[in-house]
């Protein structure tokens, strides 16, 4: 006993609501078989994160347990021969995730009980069927006026919340439900305190909210017992579906829906938000609302399980509210789940985003009361309150005909100075909370843009360096072509050859070396000019010659002189003070 309740209470504090996110990091081979290791992280933080090894037979067991829930999932054939090559693991491995993907982005799927134990077998593994049943069995022993018949086992969304049906012994042909569901991580009242309000809660009255029969709180959690409706709930009308039955067999992927007339949206509507007004005007925490927990009754709609606040449970759209900064109120949550329940009625499904932008076709009325609860730009402010929700146009008629009737029963409903105090510190502290977790989402969020940001500038550089490296290569390669072309030009038509002495006649030069135009040359090429065109201009003079040496005397003859100062010019050329020019001919 003491062992279950240690391990009972460890269990308090997790938050089932979080996001699972899972991603196949590779695959091995363990004595002859594959395992694939999987990394799941739980909400926003990298570093709540763990590992797990599984083989197809458990993926094989998991789309089985799933597939009550109507969806055809993905999930890869079985292959008996070549399932060992490693082509066919890596393909495998693929699918399997693209299997993974599509569990985890429908919210009945990633929270039901078979798909938690495969990601995350330390905290679900527990029987907890088992601990459940024993917690009322003990709750219900010093009462004899309930008796416990039997299980109705997943009829809820919650995996620590299960039901029973009860028989009064006083009136055994009144059908009756029993919740047994643990606190859970927003659970701030003493338990002093929480015994106190549960107390007064089985006196509450009020025509739109289902009163309890009998409550009970223990050191782990609450017991409520209420009427049962064969109808069932709200969701269970638009899903045309029983209310017994399992959740992701009821609302996973219905064979048929249905969606309710104006009158009745109207009608609905305006009796939640009565009801949610008053338990805001009491200082009731409430943030549960959603189409599971409002009855159909022959006479109107009612709100359930409006002690979920109290026991620190987590709210259905919670998921969808730490994405929002401007929700963390409990009152403005409530309103942001009218929004979806809106939605629901309206159109026969659930919407499966934050907001919507794009609302399909409806009453004008009814189009503008949700495009100020649920569009991005109502989201980005501060939502309108139960009040100015009730003063809405789409709420005439409704409003009309509940003041016809009048109001069949006086709401009840008293809290002592102290409790109350109490409840607003526990909202506070739950408030709070969320706002810590909706920072965390904001600044995981900025981190991704940062990354992806940083990673696109990295890849930027890479590819201009990359380009840089390539056009420098380029350019050396057609300065070296360029240079060995010219090495091997030719002048004047014939080949360059070295002169063998420094007095040689040759008047060839080095290779590489141009030799300067003639006279010649430069007359035949203004004779040739083209007409309209500019005449290039004359070779620069040729420079100085060089004097003569010490040991030449003037009686040396005229040629001997010309002769010197022809090589003297040879030697003394400097090919850098010549100008291009273009031969007309080309």
């Amino acid at each position: 006993m003491a062992l279950f309740e240690k391990r009972y209470t460890n269990k308090v504090l997790l938050d089932d609501t979080e996001r699972l996110t899972s991603v196949i990091e590779n695959a091995r081979t363990i004595d002859g078989h594959t395992e694939y290791v999987i990394k799941t992280q739980r909400g926003p933080l990298p570093e709540r994160s763990w590992r797990v090894s599984r083989r197809y037979n458990d993926f094989v067991q998991l789309n089985a347990a799933l597939s009550i829930s109507g969806f055809d999932l993905p999930l890869p054939p079985k292959r008996i021969i070549g399932n060992m090559e490693p082509d066919f693991i890596a393909q495998r491995q693929i699918a399997l995730q693209n299997y993974l993907n599509i569990v985890l982005m429908n919210p009945i799927l990633a929270s039901s009980l078979p798909m938690k134990k495969f990601l995350d077998p330390e905290n679900y593994t527990a029987p907890l069927h088992e601990i459940a049943l024993q917690q009322v069995s003990l709750a219900l022993r010093s009462d004899a006026n309930f008796e416990v018949c039997k299980p109705i086992p997943d009829m809820g969304w919650r995996l620590r919340k299960h039901y029973y049906t009860v028989k009064n012994r006083q009136n055994p042909k009144q059908e009756l439900l029993l919740a047994w569901v643990e606190f859970g991580p927003d659970k701030h009242l003493q338990d002093k305190d929480i015994q106190g309000v549960f107390k007064t809660l089985g006196s509450l009255r009020h025509t739109y909210i289902e009163p309890i029969v009998h409550q009970h709180v223990t050191d782990n959690g609450a017991l409520t017992i209420r009427n049962f409706y064969a109808a069932g709930t709200l969701r269970d009308v638009l899903c045309i579906t029983k209310p017994k039955q399992p959740f992701i067999k009821k609302y996973g992927n219905p064979k048929q829906i249905k969606s309710l007339t104006v009158q009745e949206i109207a009608t609905y509507g305006y009796q939640i938000l009565e009801a949610l007004g008053y338990l805001h005007e009491k200082g009731l925490p409430y943030g549960h609302l959603h189409t599971g927990n409002v009855l159909l009754t022959p006479r109107c709609a009612k709100l359930l399980d409006i002690e979920n606040g109290l026991i620190g449970l987590p709210a259905f759209y919670r998921p969808y509210v730490v994405q929002r900064r401007k929700l963390h109120a409990t009152t403005q949550v409530d309103v942001y789940s009218f929004g979806h329940v809106l939605y629901e009625m309206a159109f026969g499904r659930p919407l499966l985003e934050a907001t919507c932008s794009d609302l399909p076709h409806c009453e004008a009325n009814l189009k503008n009361l949700l495009e100020v609860i649920l569009s991005p730009e109502a989201l980005k402010q501060d939502l309108p309150t139960v009040m100015q929700l009730l003063q809405h146009p789409f709420f005439e008629s409704a409003r009309r005909a509940a003041l016809a009737i009048g109001n069949v029963e006086k709401p009840y409903f008293k809290l002592s100075s102290h409790l109350k105090e109490a409840l607003q510190e526990a909202v506070n502290k739950a408030e709070q909370r969320l706002r810590d977790e909706q920072k965390v989402v904001r600044h995981q969020k900025r981190l991704v843009k940062v990354q992806e940001m940083m990673s696109s500038e990295e890849e930027m550089k890479k590819r201009k360096h990359k380009l840089r490296k390539e056009q420098k290569l380029a350019q050396e390669q057609r300065s070296s072509s360029q240079l060995g072309t010219n090495g091997t030009k030719q002048i004047n038509g014939k080949s360059p050859e070295r002169s063998d002495s420094p007095t040689s006649t040759s008047t060839a030069t080095s290779v590489g070396t141009l030799t300067p135009p003639s006279l010649r040359s430069v007359e035949i090429t203004q004779a040739n000019a083209v007409p309209g065109k500019g005449v290039p201009p004359p070779p620069p003079s040729l420079p100085p010659p060089c004097e003569a040496s010490g040991g030449a005397s003037n009686s040396v003859s005229k040629s001997s002189n010309d002769r010197a100062a022809l090589l003297g010019s040879i030697c003394n050329f400097d090919k850098n003070r010549l100008r291009r020019i273009t031969n007309g001919h080309r």
